[in-house]
């Protein structure tokens, strides 16, 4: 049965029409991505959120979305409007990316607002998880002094004790380097070597031929763009402009030769992108010029720990886990690209017999501890109150519309523990946690990945005599393709018994699955009534992780040398079989294929593949081998040549002009305009009627290879930037050059 998709009419809320909006330009399977009420702290303290947040490669971007009621100056106070102001300078002043629309926009030009969205993003933006409420990687410095046994032990022992950056002091001519790679060595994985001018590249590349001369080693600067070696030796500067070659996990080992560079955005750039299990950084000064610590630095600026990561280091507690299946069916339950349609949600969810179920869940397991509910709605969460209290249990809800004094006195409360159980919607997932947490009751379905991460987040903090966190997953039925998170989903984990450790130190998770499997139950859950014996295997199939990691039918098609329209046409008439579909709706189904598929069907139809390092030499190509039924190709490139800027954007109508002008000209001079019949033959044609001619005929086949793109609001024609970054003026000559010829032959 296909998920039923919401459209953007109706009750629709703006947040939900935003959300359908990014997920139509750029797939549902990158909704995931997408957070929403992000916190964060302005420049004076207080907490705020953004609409919706989301991370790429390079920068954190923040989309706030308006009532124009809200605002507009002319219709809100001048405090309001002010504190709205520093909001967006807080944003800006913490590094956000800040773009904003009113909730009029999403309704009457959602095309405008794709577009912009683009513009802003680009076509295929790599986006990856917001980081920032994790722990930071531990680290240490140590200077060179010992002997190079004695450094390497050293560096052994940081990653022993879960520390995962290094900064190796020592001066000129002390053999840092050598140790770098000799500890590189003994991991024996890929490794990426650093530096920020190509002497300090090519020393690196002797020192691993030198010390390990059993691995291939490459360069990655200038003109080497050697990535398929064990070791790529690259300049900084060169590995950022080629970071669409790389995939953040590529390398398990990172040294930064000259690190107290790292202040440098570039050095931010690659510490936030690339997710090694080790870094090192070698420099003669722990500190910067400005006296900032090095060491500070780069743990504030590297990714930051993950889940797994932070609970082995003692950072946060161990999770364990209950499941409570609901008669409930989410089936009916319409979504917004990643997001359950709350109107539908909270008819299908506020049920009294649910809401029974979460009560009574409490009364039966929890006995007295400090509890965290998250609700579906503010009013889901008064009732679960109510209901809570109806039973004597001392139980408040609290969200973003309680009273701001009387939601800082429930929550003090709650923190003395006059308070047992807080219920909440929105509040909690905010930047709010509180260490006194033990028990988090996951009572609202959830699409959203970073939604349900946050609010786990929210108990996982440590604090004195808390040994783990018990997390209650109320199970809805779904079907595969509208199916909500649960821990067990989210983390990877097919194996369920009642109250099992899900994450954990590894020591403690191979001693609890034992204690398991022999039928005990270990000492900890004593409280709580389970059966050691109980055991489930969980359904973890998650179409959106699953689709990430492969090509949608957009980026199948820009991926090899034919038009969209064939790989359509492939796909209805079953000469292409996609690996995953997924109807999301009862006339609509999302296509997504294996990556090696490309290379397959390149071979199967005589296509040829396209990447980011040939796609600008396959377009220098293209446009060489001009195939031609009327002049417009040539003359089109000339015209976007002559019009664009220097990131080869131009004007749709600057373009046009310079079209029409060349087959003005020609018919001045006596010339025909064109062999065929044409609006250029005759007389009677206006400035629009060419721009339609030009997306029709010589722009589209540019469009569907990937080469170009069309910003219809803003009547931007654009040559693709991963073609333009490598553009110099000897390939615009030689684009010139290859249209003369192209016209050379057509009009002889």
């Amino acid at each position: 049965m296909p998920t039923k998709l919401s459209n953007n009419a109706g009750n629709s809320s703006a947040e939900e029409k935003f959300v359908q909006l990014f997920c139509d330009v750029f797939g549902a399977e990158k909704g995931q991505y997408v957070y929403l009420q992000y916190p964060f702290v302005d420049i004076y303290g207080k907490h705020r959120t953004i609409d919706f947040a989301i991370k790429t490669e390079a920068d954190k971007i923040a989309f706030e979305i308006d009532g124009e009621t809200w605002h507009n100056p002319t219709k809100v106070s001048q405090d309001k409007y002010i504190d709205d102001l520093l909001k967006q300078n807080s944003m800006v002043h913490n590094g956000w990316k800040v773009f904003r629309w009113t909730d009029s926009q999403l309704d009457k030009t959602p095309e405008r607002v794709k577009d912009e969205l683009v513009t802003f993003l680009g076509y295929t933006p790599t986006l990856t998880y917001i980081d920032d409420d994790m722990p930071s990687q531990k680290g240490e410095v140590f200077e060179l002094r010992e002997h190079q046994e004695e450094a390497l032990a050293s560096l052994n022992k940081m990653r022993e004790e879960g520390k995962t950056i290094a900064l190796v002091q020592g001066a000129t001519g002390s053999g840092k380097s050598a140790i770098g790679v000799l500890d590189a060595r003994s991991i024996g994985k890929r490794v990426l070597f650093l530096a920020h001018t190509k002497e300090l590249v090519e020393q690196g590349v002797k020192n691993f031929e030198k010390l390990w001369p059993e691995v291939s080693v490459g360069r990655f600067y200038e003109n080497y763009h050697e990535t398929d070696t064990q070791v790529v030796c690259g300049s900084i500067q060169s590995i950022i402009r080629n970071l669409d070659l790389f995939r953040p996990d590529d390398f398990d080992y990172m040294i930064i030769d000259e690190c107290h560079h790292a202040s440098a955005k570039s050095y931010t750039t690659i510490l936030r992108y690339f997710k090694p299990s080790f870094t090192l950084g070698l420099t003669a000064t722990p500190e910067r010029a400005d006296g900032e610590d090095l060491l500070e630095v780069f743990q504030n600026v590297a990714h930051k720990l993950d889940i797994k990561d932070a609970v082995e280091s003692g950072v946060l507690v161990p999770v364990r886990c209950i499941r409570v299946k609901t008669n409930i069916d989410l089936a009916d339950v319409r979504i917004n690209g990643f997001k359950y349609n709350s109107m539908d949600l909270e008819t299908t969810v506020v049920v009294p017999e649910r809401n029974k179920l979460i009560v009574d869940t409490y009364l039966e397991y929890v006995k007295d501890k400090s509890t965290v509910i998250f609700c579906t709605s503010v009013d889901h969460a008064d009732k679960i109150a109510e209901l809570l209290r109806t039973n004597g249990v001392r139980a408040e809800s609290v969200s973003g519309k309680t009273e701001n004094s009387k939601r800082k006195q429930i929550l003090k409360d709650y923190e003395n523990k006059k308070i047992k159980v807080l219920c909440a919607c929105d509040l909690l997932n905010e930047g709010w946690d509180s260490p006194i947490t033990e028990v988090l009751f996951m009572a609202r379905p959830t699409m959203s990945k970073t939604i349900y991460m946050q609010q786990l987040g929210r108990g996982m903090r440590i604090h004195e005599g808390k040994e783990f966190l018990m997390v209650f997953d109320f199970v809805d039925n779904a079907n595969m393709f509208n199916c909500p998170y649960s821990l067990h989903r989210t983390l990877n984990i097919s194996e369920y018994v009642p109250g099992g450790m899900v994450l954990g130190t590894k020591h403690g998770m191979s001693w609890d699955k034992d204690m398991f499997k022999h039928g005990d139950k270990p000492a900890v859950l004593i409280d709580y009534p389970i059966h050691a014996t109980d055991y489930e295997i969980i359904d973890l199939f998650n179409w959106q992780e699953k689709a990430d990691k492969m090509y949608s039918q957009l980026e199948l098609t820009r991926h090899v040398s034919a038009q969209g329209e064939t790989i359509g046409k492939y796909i209805r008439e079953g000469k292409i079989k996609a690996d995953l579909e997924v109807p999301i709706s009862e006339n609509k189904t999302l296509y997504y294929f294996e990556r090696e598929r490309v290379k397959e069907y390149c071979k199967k139809f005589g296509w040829t593949e396209i990447t980011p390092s040939n796609r600008k030499r396959l377009f220098m190509d293209f446009c060489k081998k001009m195939t031609m039924s009327y002049s417009y190709k040539p003359v089109f490139l000339i015209s976007l040549i002559s019009t664009m800027n220097e990131k080869g954007e131009a004007e749709l109508n600057d373009v046009a002009y310079a079209f029409s002008e060349y087959y003005k000209d020609r018919k001045e001079q006596g010339l025909p305009a064109e062999k065929k019949k044409c609006i250029f033959t005759e007389d009677s044609y206006t400035l629009k009627d060419v721009e339609k001619l030009i997306l029709s005929n010589p722009f589209k086949r540019f469009e569907d290879m990937g080469y170009m793109h069309h910003s219809k609001y803003l009547g931007i024609l654009q040559i693709d930037k991963s073609i333009m970054k490598h553009f110099n003026d000897n390939d615009m000559s030689d684009l010139l050059t290859y249209c003369s010829e192209a016209l050379d032959r057509y009009w002889k």
